[in-house]
């Protein structure tokens, strides 16, 4: 029971710490569905709408990309003191004291999937939520005398803030009278998971890569350092020092 407990206790710590590296992308989304909503304030035409929308998630993505090769850079050196720690236990009997050390900001491959996930979740409920309500947002949309209902225009205003950048160009194509199924939104989520997932991995790999040639040189400066003659001190006393042949 207490083995389940441990396992329980170190799941949870992993959920959590995957989720809070996510609030930082989540937020620049939600920034990007922010402006896109002003940007459609000044657009009209479904097109423009489009391209704009575009624009704002590549802006988003690569933002997300970067955060994440951070994260997996940071998260292999966490991984490199876990090991000592570890090694240090199975040679020794007793583990490194590192303060810095937490075990569930240890690399994972599958880390950066995950917080790509939970970055990109108001993509799958919006699309979810704006799909089984889609005729009635048509509705409302071709007729001024038929209106959504307070709760489902406060959600609509909600998921547009959330995780516009995916559905608003739904919602600007379904609003022209072009029907488009917003459930197909969900399929946007794959981006934030697939962006998030390889740069964390690229990340772990550049700072591994990184460490491997600046070990290379330190042996290289030592191995140099070595091989130098070393100098004979004679105490600077009189007839001591041999006489340079001319």
């Amino acid at each position: 029971m207490s083995d389940f407990k441990t396992k329980w206790k170190v799941f949870w710590r992993i959920v959590g710490e995957c989720a809070l590296r996510a609030l930082t992308p989540a937020a620049m989304y939600f920034v990007a569905s922010i402006l896109l909503m002003l940007i459609g304030t000044k657009v009209k035409t479904p097109s423009a709408t489009i391209t704009w929308a575009v624009v704002c998630a590549i802006g988003a993505l690569a933002y997300n990309g970067f955060l994440m090769w951070v994260c997996g850079g940071s998260h292999y050196e966490m991984l490199v003191s876990g090991n000592l720690k570890r090694r240090s236990a199975m040679q020794l009997g007793s583990e490194l004291k590192i303060t810095s050390y937490k075990f569930q900001k240890e690399y994972r491959p599958w880390k950066g999937f995950i917080i790509g996930a939970f970055a990109g979740i108001f993509v799958l409920i919006g699309s979810i939520i704006f799909g089984c309500n889609q005729t009635e947002m048509m509705r409302a949309a071709a007729s001024e005398d038929v209106s959504l209902s307070g709760g489902l225009t406060a959600v609509v205003l909600i998921f547009n803030c959330l995780a516009g950048w995916a559905l608003f160009p739904f919602v600007t194509l379904n609003n022209a009278g072009t029907y488009v199924s917003y459930f197909l939104a969900s399929l946007l989520i794959l981006l934030p998971i697939a962006v998030s997932g390889g740069l964390y991995i690229a990340g772990a790999y550049g700072r591994r890569n990184k460490t491997l040639r600046q070990q290379e040189i330190a042996a290289r400066a030592a191995e140099a350092e070595q091989s130098k003659p070393k100098k004979i001190n004679y105490g600077g006393l009189p007839g001591t020092k041999p006489k340079k042949r001319r």
